[in-house]
Order: C-alpha cells, then sequence, then structure tokens
C-alpha cells in the first residue's frame, strides 16, 4: 500500500488551535469547554504543548497544565469517513481507526493512545479530567510515578480516592522529580483494555541524561497494547460465567493495526495504515516503548536488519545492552537507542505476542521509514523467518526463563547492571522477608463458582475458571479509600495471612477480603514471590505502587514450586542474589513455576497497591495493599479532598 500523503496528515502536523499552559510564576488561564472543544473538527494535540521542550540546566520549572476530556466513544465511527479507503481520511481528527473494526472505546480527547504528557524534570503536572460518561466513573494511575508526597494523586479507586462520577471534574497534581518513560491509565475495570491509556515522559536536564551523548534524537514514543474486537468486559464476564475462551484478536501500535481485510470495487486488497516512526540516515534516536497491554499477551518487539541498545527499564538506567529482540509485559517500559546506518528503505518493526496471543496468531507491524524514501510496505528480507528463532537471537527478558538460561543468548532481568548505585536494599540481611504466593486456585469461588449450585467440580471441564489470588486470598476492595478515610477503618475489615476475619481456612477455602499487608517506614523489604504453577502456566507481571524495586532474582524452574522449596534450597544457598548494581524496576515478571525475587525500602508513606498488571487478573483479586508507616507518617490530605461510602438510615439500624 503507498502511503505517500501520510506525512501531510498525520495527527503529529495538525496545528494546535489552543493550549491550556500555565506558566510557574503566572495566572491560572481558565476556560470551558465550549471554548476549548469549541471546533468539533479540532483535534486538542499536547505533543505541541509548551512544556515539551529541551529540558536546560538552571531552567526554572514551569506548572504544566492538561485537560483530558474522558468519553465513552467509538472506533472507525463517523469521524473517518471513508477510512481506509482514502487513507487519508484514517487520520481525520476524532477519527480512532484501530485494526479497521467498530467497537465502543474508553478514550480522553477522542485519542488512542490519549494525549501525551511531556515535561521537564521538577515541572509540575496538573492534569484536569472532566467525566462526560453517562454512567461510569473511573480514576488515572499515572503508572511507574511514585507520588512522593502527593500520594493522593495515585488513581487507585478505594485505594487513594473516590471514583471520579459521571459530570464530574477531578485535579492530579504531582511534581516531575523522577525522570524517564512512564505512562497513564484508567485503574477502573476494563477501560484500559479498550483504549484508555496514553504516553508520559519526564525528561532529565541535558547534565543528568546519563546517555545524553550516545543518541541525537529523543522523538519516537511507540505505545503498544494488546486489543480485541468486543468489548473487554463483556469478554471478562463471558470467561467468568460461561466459558474461558475469549481471544485478542490482535495489537495496536500507537494506535495502528492490520487485521481487517478490506477490499475496493476492484477487488484490489486495501491494508489499514499502519504507525511509522521515520529516521534520518546516520542518525541515532532513542525510542521510549511503552507496553500499555492489558491481557496474558506479553510480546516480542524486533526492527528488520537493526539491533536495539537498551539504555533503560521502567524510567531507570541500566549499563546499555545490545539486543535483537525485547520481550516486555504489561506495564513494562524500554528504552533503547536505534542507530540508522542501514541502506535508506523501509523496514518493519514487528511486534509478535505470546501466550494467549500467540494461540490466536496476534501480530503487528509498524515501518521504521528512512527519510527521503517513499513510506511504502516493505519487502520481507530474504530468510525471514518469523516467529524469531530465538535460538539464535539475543533476548532481553524472554518468557518462561530467568537466570538459568544461557545468558549470551537469554538476558534476564538479574543480569543487567544498574546506573544507579548501589544502596540499602542490597544489604546481605534485609530487615523483613515477604513470601507471596501467585495462586491460581482450583477451587469453589463465591463470585462464579458457587458451592453446591455450580461449584468449580460440579460443572463440565471446559466451563471451569481458577482463582487468581495472593497468598490464598482474593483481594475485595472497601467502600472508601483506605488512604484519605483511614479514620472509617475497623478493626474487621482488613485480612493478611495472619488474619481473617471469617476465621476460614484460605488453602482450601475462599477467602476474600481487603488485603493488607502493613510496613515499618524505612524497613528494607525482600519480596519472594513464587508462581507455584499449579492450575495454570503463566508468567505474571508484577507492579508496585509507590516504590521502585531492586530485582535481585528470576529463575524459572520449568515445575511446580512452594514456598517450603523454596526455604529448602535457599538454606542450602542454592538460591542467588545479585546484590551488586541490580537493576531498578517497578514492573517484573515471574517466572511460570518458577520465582523472582525483588527489594524495595518501604520510604514512601501510606497505601501502596500491588498487583498483576494483567487486568483480568487485577480484576479478579490478584492484588493486595501495602500500608507504609503510620497514619501520622502520611502526607495531609488537600482541603475539600472527595469523600465516599455507605450509608444506612439510622432509623434502621
Amino acid at each position: 500500500m503507498n502511503l505517500k500523503a501520510l506525512a501531510t496528515v498525520h495527527p503529529t502536523s495538525i496545528v494546535l488551535t489552543l493550549i491550556l499552559f500555565i506558566q510557574s510564576e503566572g495566572a491560572i488561564l481558565n476556560v470551558d469547554d465550549e471554548e476549548f472543544f469549541g471546533k468539533e473538527a479540532d483535534r486538542i494535540n499536547w505533543s505541541l504543548h509548551p512544556c515539551r521542550r529541551k529540558c536546560m540546566d538552571g531552567e526554572a520549572p514551569k506548572v504544566c497544565k492538561y485537560v483530558f476530556v474522558i468519553e465513552k466513544f467509538s472506533s472507525m465511527s463517523k469521524a473517518c469517513y471513508n477510512c481506509p479507503f482514502n487513507i487519508t481520511d484514517c487520520f481525520r481528527p476524532h477519527c480512532i481507526p484501530t485494526d479497521g473494526v467498530q467497537k465502543p472505546v474508553y478514550v480522553a480527547d477522542r485519542q488512542l493512545p490519549g494525549p501525551l504528557i511531556e515535561v521537564c524534570q521538577n515541572d509540575w503536572v496538573v492534569v484536569e479530567v472532566r467525566n462526560r460518561m453517562a454512567t461510569e466513573s473511573f480514576t488515572i494511575h499515572w503508572h511507574g510515578f511514585k507520588q512522593m508526597g502527593t500520594p493522593y494523586s495515585d488513581g487507585v479507586p478505594f485505594v487513594t480516592q473516590c471514583p471520579i462520577s459521571p459530570g464530574n471534574r477531578y485535579q492530579y497534581y504531582f511534581n516531575a522529580t523522577t525522570t524517564g518513560t512512564f505512562f497513564w491509565h484508567s485503574h477502573t475495570g476494563s477501560q484500559r483494555s479498550d483504549g484508555f491509556f496514553g504516553p508520559m515522559v519526564i525528561n532529565d536536564v541535558h547534565s543528568q541524561d546519563v546517555y545524553v551523548d550516545q543518541y541525537d534524537y529523543d522523538i519516537h514514543r511507540l505505545v503498544i497494547n494488546d486489543w480485541k474486537d468486543r468489548p473487554a468486559d463483556e469478554d471478562e464476564i463471558h470467561d467468568n460465567y460461561d466459558r474461558f475462551n475469549a481471544i485478542t484478536e490482535t495489537i495496536l501500535i500507537n494506535g495502528y493495526g492490520r487485521y481487517v481485510n478490506f477490499t475496493d470495487a476492484n477487488g484490489t486488497a486495501i491494508d489499514m495504515p499502519t504507525a511509522i516512526i521515520q529516521v534520518e540516515s546516520g542518525k541515532k534516536y532513542r525510542i521510549r516503548t511503552i507496553n500499555a497491554g492489558s491481557e496474558n499477551c506479553p510480546m516480542e518487539m524486533s526492527i528488520d536488519n537493526h539491533t536495539l541498545l537498551v539504555i533503560a527499564l521502567d524510567s531507570r538506567y541500566i549499563k546499555p545492552v545490545e539486543v535483537d529482540v525485547v520481550t516486555f509485559w504489561s506495564g513494562e517500559r524500554v528504552d533503547f537507542i536505534l542507530n540508522a546506518t542501514q541502506t535508506p528503505a523501509n523496514y518493519w518493526i514487528r511486534v509478535r505476542g505470546l501466550s494467549r496471543c500467540a494461540t490466536a496468531n496476534a501480530n503487528q507491524i509498524a515501518i521504521l521509514n528512512y527519510a527521503n524514501v517513499t513510506v511504502n510496505d516493505p519487502k520481507e528480507p530474504v530468510g525471514y523467518q518469523y516467529p524469531i528463532a530465538t535460538n539464535t537471537t539475543r533476548v532481553l527478558n524472554p518468557i518462561d526463563r530467568g537466570t538459568e538460561s544461557d545468558p549470551r543468548i537469554f538476558i534476564s532481568i538479574p543480569n543487567l547492571v544498574a546506573v544507579d548505585k548501589d544502596d540499602l536494599c542490597l544489604k546481605a540481611e534485609v530487615d523483613r522477608q515477604i513470601f507471596i504466593n501467585l495462586d491460581t486456585m482450583a477451587i469453589d469461588n463465591y463470585d462464579y463458582h458457587r458451592r453446591n449450585l455450580y461449584g468449580y467440580n460440579e460443572v463440565a471441564a471446559d466451563r471451569r475458571l481458577i482463582s487468581l489470588q495472593l497468598n490464598h486470598i482474593t483481594m475485595k476492595f472497601p467502600p472508601f479509600p483506605l488512604l484519605s478515610q483511614y479514620e472509617s477503618i475497623t478493626p474487621d475489615m482488613l485480612c493478611n495471612s495472619s488474619y481473617i476475619p471469617s476465621g476460614a481456612n484460605c488453602t482450601v477455602d475462599y477467602c476474600a477480603c481487603t488485603h493488607v499487608i502493613n510496613l515499618k517506614l524505612n524497613e528494607v523489604v525482600e519480596l519472594v514471590m513464587i508462581d507455584q504453577g499449579l492450575a495454570a502456566r503463566i508468567d505474571h507481571p508484577m507492579h508496585l505502587h509507590g516504590h521502585f524495586f531492586r530485582v535481585v532474582a528470576s529463575v524459572s524452574l520449568n515445575e511446580t514450586m512452594t514456598v517450603a522449596q523454596f526455604k529448602r534450597l535457599d538454606k542450602q544457598g542454592k538460591i542467588q542474589r545479585n546484590l551488586n548494581h541490580a537493576p531498578i524496576k517497578d514492573t517484573m515478571k515471574v517466572p511460570s513455576g518458577g520465582y523472582s525475587i525483588v527489594r524495595f525500602l518501604a520510604n514512601n508513606p501510606g497505601y501502596w497497591y500491588f498487583h498483576c498488571h494483567f487486568e483480568p487478573h487485577s480484576n479478579n483479586g490478584m492484588s493486595f495493599v501495602f500500608k507504609v508507616g503510620e497514619h501520622e507518617d502520611f502526607p495531609k490530605k488537600p482541603d475539600g479532598f472527595p469523600t465516599c461510602g455507605p450509608f444506612t438510615p439510622e432509623k434502621f439500624n
């Protein structure tokens, strides 16, 4: 397909007619919806925000304000006119082409991915969100950003805030103290699965950019996500209450993907557009990639005829490592340098879905286009094999593998070297060790396997659904936020492996409660995350809010694993930990039938969510909350902060 006209109509070239911006010493510019969105044809292009600038040493920080209008919208809507038969129509304002299939989507400012936030270190980020949905609430989480001192902006419903109800506005704010590649996404239901996410980049000032001399440009962001052609919440209900067989059809790259086969009136095949990354021959580019996916769909990414020099993971720098393939899970971010030294042409950027995505052969492509070369589909290179032949290529963070594999080919996360100096997390003895069982239990579950009605063993095998738990407990949220309304917590509301209000034996019975683990402020914690490999083989990506952690071990044993087995191996000296410049992350897979060990300093007071980043797993209870410090250690609640909770008239008590 010839996309010669693409560059002239791509959204990044559309002139912004209005930018809402606050300078640090200036007054707030107030606008209402009618003024801000006065022309329906306009697309508010936040990538042109003045806070997206070269970050200079000694520059005064700015206050950078954004307005996100949240709506339930549609891909391939009337805004797309004759897309893809007239390819320019696919890039009209408010056209969300995705893979060519019409479906309901959740969007901010009618964009997918949502608006880019890009600021400099120490700027203040202020995001006003306006809920225009008719019946649904939401929150926004700023994934990877630690919210040190601003825990009320972390964006987890019933942990840090009440959900933002229809018709309401809510303002998130935080100081961009930590640099790197982040993203924002809904933390409510299945909204992230259906498009409610976008990129966020906090740039270093020139003197603090570790690899600033290693690349010429830092302009490309690749937001990659798995994609279904039906609403995700419908699929989740189907999986929970009928048969577990919902399939992820494809993958999107920056909101574009080929999946549907179109033909014109003459029978000529017409493709949906792809994402395009343009480079100039001889130049080096820092490319920031974000896995915003939601399902059990880890992804392999490669670029034909080019290697990837990885310099950062989850916003933290590492000693550069050159690889051919990057594998990353939902919530992970990878920054790499691409050296544009090949013959000027077009090259495929390839993303291959694994696990459940492999079952559906869910893949996607984008185009690496050298400047002054006509944008069109590259020809397949001679001898190229797809899927990737991993026995001959260098793969970062391979699936179902850890440090037990050949590090020359399979480069596991603990083998990487952090640029950050060693800290207390890498001392020989930790203050506290916590074991976390990632349970996939074949038990009756009150939500979808009610005993003596349609219990787990009472229905046909193809209609059974495993329970997703941590330490044999399914997380249930309280009716109000733990952080902002902690004074309403009663002793019998919370639970953990030491205290279950019902007194049930959670190894055989179904336990569901508000799962909270208390940590002392400033203690060094070692989390030993063990996948028992019982009812399913899944590499779960575990994400920690409020803190970074050091990844000191990750091993796949390819067998059933228990805490008792781990303790025995550890006592025998067979558990190896990397305590020398261990890499720093906030999302880490746990290999199926194996373990990962991470360490963090509990120095951020508040209630912090810890969960599997597969959205259906988190929705079904594979999570808990860390309480760090005591309530008196928490930052002061903002004046007038919204409250919520149950109501029962006293006369009926």
